[in-house]
């Protein structure tokens, strides 16, 4: 047969300690629930925030007959477009976002 033998009750000014303790425990337990939960919530959010899609525009632009692009560019409203001609020179094409040409550059080897 076994006996419960009971603890003998704490000093009062450990007592006091030890319910400060628990408190502070409840409170910075409380504060950390809060703030993951805070976490999440921002998560969830930013996850599910719609994005509006960028919308495409089309058109078309004119370059010369039988010539080759050779490279493009796109930036600030504006098509660059480099091209060689059938004659093997190369020129540098500038269209607005509409398709109108803005800028033909004419490129001279030195």
């Amino acid at each position: 047969m076994t006996t419960h033998v009971e603890d003998e009750p704490l000093d009062p000014k450990v007592e006091a300690i030890r319910k400060k303790m628990v408190r502070l425990l409840l409170v910075s337990g409380a504060i950390m629930m809060i703030g993951l939960m805070t976490v999440l919530i921002a998560i969830v959010y930013k996850l599910n925030q719609s994005s509006t899609p960028a919308i495409a525009q089309t058109g078309s632009v004119s370059v010369p007959v039988g010539s080759e692009i050779v490279s493009t560019a796109i930036g600030d409203g504006k098509i660059m477009l480099t091209v060689r001609g059938t004659d093997g020179k190369n020129s540098v094409l500038i269209y607005d976002e509409a398709g109108n040409l803005l800028s033909q550059l004419a490129v001279n080897e030195q």
